[in-house]
């Protein structure tokens, strides 16, 4: 017969954890707060969560990965070192954007969805109709930059679904649509028991944020106008009441601490210079928001760096876009303004589309500079009329007025405006047209993830 040899010492242990075992279960003396960090809560309210969703999508949804890149691609900037060099020759890795996708999902919409969950448990139809224009937001951000995304297996917590399929991008529009309409529902909800705190972009205000779903819709229909056509034109000039002025415009606020991520970029990295092409499109009408676009270069002039020239010398992003308190620009009266504009030409009403034109201009001035230039405005834009304005006026003057932000890149997909040369030495044949997807994904979810191929493949809205 085999013999069963027992280790002293073994025994002696499984006696201890038997001991302690026993002693856990039938004693009620232990303190179950004891080991639980005070600076980590398990539960975080409302009102702590709200400010930390907005200015992470301010500054990582927007800010840098989406922004930098896109605004390299637009001829914006120039990237002149290290990886905003390689970003302009338009190679871009899955790798590269692993950190992007990253925060998009566990910063930004996780939490967005926890909010959500909160507003709901806690009857608070203000809070949730909030959440659900932040997730809304983030939404068409990503989709438009990737294309499908996963969403209805994703942002599940505790039930999350490790390897969610990919919904496509024509439902996830549906589903910022649907959100937004909800969110207008919610936040006109009269009963509202706790109040919207901690809001860093309009300060609680209801109607605000009723406002910018509103807005944010309006540019979500056109960014369909090469899909559904005259009806995205029609249903997106139905919203552009949404903003009256600037006073309206839907900013993330940055300070000291917390410096806006463009300012941050250029003080640790400094990759990038604005673009020769962009200085050249202004300085054509001798544009007022040249000096708050640009930097002084090396000389203390005003310079661009051509098109993957890597001009290290030439003027880097200036106080508008890049001081510490440059806030982020989620939607705008301007932005808005060049929507109607749009919608209107498209569907034959000129002189609103003169109009509209010409205040989203004006906007824009007043937005940079603080002043409407009526010397500038009288000889560049005021003599436009229902029968001279032309699609590219419109694209053109949008392109000037939304600077540092990803919707000029959503519109040049769109409208082919502006009209832009390939970079020297590129690895694509064509400009990109959308981002690849992130190497986790590859990597962990396999069977799920789209074969798109290349990022020059156009997303589902720009076919």
């Amino acid at each position: 017969m085999k013999k069963i040899h027992f280790n002293k010492h073994w025994m002696a242990k499984a006696g201890v954890v038997f001991l302690l075992t026993a002693l856990l279960a039938s004693c009620d003396w232990i303190d179950t707060e004891y080991n639980i960090d005070p600076d980590a809560p398990g539960d975080v309210p409302m009102a702590l969560l709200l400010p930390g969703i907005q200015q992470s999508i301010g500054f990582a949804v927007l800010g840098n990965d989406a922004a930098r890149p896109t605004n390299i691609w637009m001829q914006y900037y120039d990237g002149v070192a290290r990886q905003s060099y390689t970003q302009g020759r338009y190679q871009i890795l899955p790798a590269d954007v692993n950190n992007y996708w990253g925060t998009v999902y566990t910063d930004a919409l996780i939490n967005a969805k926890i909010l959500l969950d909160k507003a709901e448990a806690e009857e608070s139809p203000h809070n949730a109709g909030v959440a659900k224009v932040l997730i809304a937001f983030t939404l068409q951000i990503a989709t438009d930059l990737f294309g499908d995304i996963p969403y209805t297996e994703a942002l599940k917590g505790t039930d999350n679904v490790l390897q969610p399929v990919f919904d496509s991008q024509q439902s996830i529009y549906s589903t910022i649509f649907t959100l937004l309409d909800e969110a207008v529902g919610n936040l006109g909800a009269g009963d509202e028991p706790v109040g919207i705190s901690g809001d860093v972009i309009y300060d609680g205000d209801a109607d605000a944020w009723i406002n910018a779903a509103r807005a944010l819709k309006a540019r979500a229909e056109l960014q369909l106008s090469k899909r559904n056509g005259s009806s995205a034109y029609s249903n997106a000039l139905a919203l552009t009441d949404a903003f009256g002025s600037i006073a309206d415009d839907m900013l993330v606020p940055f300070e000291g601490a917390n410096p806006n991520p463009i300012n941050q970029f250029m003080v640790e990295r400094g990759d990038v210079r604005m673009n020769q092409t962009f200085l050249d499109e202004l300085e054509a009408t001798g544009d007022p928001r040249i000096p708050f676009y640009f930097g002084e270069d090396n000389d203390g002039e005003i310079s661009g760096s051509p098109t993957g020239q890597q001009d290290e010398t030439a003027s880097p992003p200036g106080s508008y876009l890049a001081s510490q308190t440059s806030p982020i620009v989620m939607m705008s009266y301007a932005e808005l303004k060049f929507i109607e504009a749009e919608a209107a030409l498209q569907t034959g009403a000129g002189e609103r589309a003169v109009e509209a034109y010409k205040a989203a201009v004006a906007a824009s001035l007043e937005q940079v500079t603080g002043e409407v230039d009526a010397d500038w405005m009288a000889a560049n834009i005021d003599g436009e009329n229902a029968s001279t304005l032309t699609m590219e006026d419109i694209m053109m003057q949008k392109r000037a007025a939304l600077v540092g932000q990803v919707q000029p890149f959503a519109d040049w997909r769109r409208t082919g405006f502006p009209v832009l040369s390939l970079a020297p030495d590129a690895t694509q044949t064509e400009i990109p047209r959308r981002y690849p997807y992130a190497q986790d994904e590859i990597i962990y979810n396999p069977d799920n993830i789209p074969a798109v191929g290349s990022v020059i493949v156009p997303v589902w809205w720009d076919q």
